[in-house]
């Protein structure tokens, strides 16, 4: 079983998909409400159990109340990323993920929080 840290570097790294596909199927307030309830101290192992692309079995799940506009799948996501190494780290302390700047240069933001990371 993953520890709190890494069940939120998870949450931290899937969001910016996850949101992607929330807007795509008209639940993005769903899941910002759910994100701000992890941003106050909620659970990010429910959160994720909730919204994550798989189930326990490893199928597609749709979590959309739309009968046909469920969760496609995310290209790349068939496991859940790693924390990684990096030089940037959580800006709160409360994960374990690690990331680096992207490819123009720019500091990584930590989407469970909406800030800038902190460097390591």
């Amino acid at each position: 079983m993953q520890s709190d840290v890494d069940v939120l570097a998870v949450w931290c790294a899937l969001l910016p998909a996850l949101r992607e596909q929330a807007r795509a199927n008209g639940v993005l307030d769903r899941l910002d409400r759910d994100a701000e309830r992890v941003r106050a101290g909620g659970s990010a192992r429910q959160a994720l159990l909730k919204w994550q692309p798989r189930d326990a079995a490893g199928e597609l799940r749709g979590w959309s109340d739309r009968p046909t506009a469920g969760l496609a799948g995310l290209p790349g996501l068939a496991h859940a990323p790693g924390v990684g190494a990096g030089n940037y780290t959580c800006p709160r302390d409360r994960c374990a993920r690690r990331a680096t700047r992207d490819e123009h240069g720019h500091p990584p933001r930590c989407p469970a929080f909406d800030t800038p990371m902190r460097p390591a």
